[in-house]
Parts: structure tokens; C-alpha cells; sequence
């Protein structure tokens, strides 16, 4: 259980990565209302509750499929044909293609919504609960945190706790900025500006660029296989 848990954390910390730049547009605006360290609270609650509901019902639905899956991919990455890296080509391309594109997808779905001064708890609740549910589909670092739980065979139990675990480090760095704006007070304000910064400089950039990186990777790979050297030589004949 705790190799599973070691695996799964830098994978909820990727996966935060996307969740923190847009939390912190409504944070800073609830911190700065009425009733700021229960508002945001709420607003966390909302992220937490709708992620553990869906990250649950994705596992629970489909770990018999993934486990299938997983099996028929470890046996062509080690038995691969040559529509194999067709298909590698072609997926190299899309992500090449969408790299610049990809990266805003799940702040698209975020549904537009801007939180208003002076929100209620229960307002602050709904609406992250709301981000969850619309921007899920782009979910995809915990898909492949769904697809090691499965892996791992565990029990229900252990693989609820499995799920919780994740989704608690999903929404870590923003309950530490909650935190630390309570012990810090405002001067905390100029950090969440500096990270809200970070996060539009540069994190949509590195996105791109691994996909870019990456879709170059697979058409590359792709083309020297046909080519008759490809750069992973698994399965290929007389070399591996």
C-alpha cells in the first residue's frame, strides 16, 4: 500500500498543478470578503468532495477495463507491428498539432464563471464543486493514477484510501495557501500574486513544450522504426 501511495503522489501533485492556478483567482477574492477562512474553506470542501466522487465512480466503473487494458498494452509494447507505430505517428502528430491548444482546455471548462465579492459558504461550495465536475474530462494525470490503483489490485477499502490519499494531495497546495494566509495575514498576498504569476507565465509554457517535446518523441520514434532503426528497439526484429 505505501508503494502505491509513493507512486501516487507526484502524480496528485502534477495533477494540482492544474486545479491551483485557477483556484487561486476566487481564493484571493473570497480571502478578501467577509468571513474569508470559512468561505475558502467551503470552497475547498467543494473541489475535495466532487474530485473523491468522480475520481471513485471513474475507478470503481472502469478498473476491470483498465486492468484489460494494461494487459493488452504489455503485450504489444513487448510484441509491437508496424500499424503499432502508424498509430504512434499519428498520436505524435495530434499532440504536436494541439500541444499549443491542450493546455487550455481544462481552464475552458472551468464554465467561464467568475466568484463575486461578498459569496456565502454555500456559494463558495457549490462553485468549486462546480470546477471539478465541468473540468474533469481533462483529468488526465489521474487517469493514469486510476490505471496504477488498478494495477495494484487492492481491496475496496484500499482502494478508497488509495483514492482519498490522492485527492488530499490534489488540493494540498491551495489548503497550504489558505493556511498560510491565516498565519501570515496579508503578507501572504503577495506571495499568492507571485505563485498566480508563476502558474500564467510559465506553467501553460512547460505543458506545451512536454507535449510538444513529447509529440516529436513519438513521430521521430515512429518514422526510424519504418526507417529500420527506431530509437526504442523493443520488439523490433533482431534488436530486442
Amino acid at each position: 500500500m505505501l508503494d502505491l501511495l509513493a507512486v501516487l503522489t507526484p502524480i496528485a501533485l502534477i495533477d494540482s498543478a492544474s486545479i491551483t492556478p485557477l483556484g487561486l483567482v476566487p481564493l484571493t477574492t473570497i480571502l478578501a470578503g467577509k468571513r474569508p477562512f470559512g468561505t475558502a474553506f467551503a470552497f475547498l470542501a467543494g473541489l475535495y468532495v466532487s474530485y473523491l466522487i468522480m475520481c471513485l465512480l471513474f475507478l470503481f466503473g472502469l478498473s476491470a477495463f483498465l486492468i484489460r487494458m494494461n494487459v493488452w498494452l504489455n503485450y504489444r509494447w513487448n510484441n509491437p507491428e508496424p500499424a503499432d507505430f502508424g498509430i504512434q505517428i499519428m498520436i505524435g502528430l495530434v499532440m504536436l498539432v494541439f500541444g499549443l491548444r491542450i493546455a487550455e482546455k481544462r481552464k475552458s471548462r472551468s464554465g467561464g464563471r467568475e466568484l463575486q465579492s461578498g459569496v456565502t459558504p454555500a456559494s463558495a461550495f457549490g462553485f468549486g464543486f462546480l470546477m471539478n465536475v465541468v473540468g474533469f474530462p481533462g483529468a488526465l494525470p489521474y487517469f493514469a493514477a486510476a490505471d496504477q490503483i488498478a494495477q495494484a489490485d487492492p481491496t475496496s477499502s484500499s482502494a478508497v484510501i488509495a483514492v482519498v490519499y490522492y485527492v488530499t494531495i490534489f488540493v494540498l497546495p491551495l489548503t497550504a495557501i489558505v493556511l498560510l494566509r491565516a498565519l501570515m495575514g496579508q503578507r501572504m498576498d503577495v506571495v499568492v500574486q507571485a505563485i498566480q504569476v508563476f502558474f500564467d507565465t510559465w506553467g501553460k509554457r512547460l505543458i506545451m513544450i512536454l507535449l510538444i517535446l513529447l509529440g516529436l518523441i513519438l513521430i521521430v520514434d515512429g518514422v526510424a522504426y519504418f526507417l529500420g532503426s527506431p530509437l526504442i528497439p523493443i520488439g523490433f526484429p533482431g534488436k530486442g
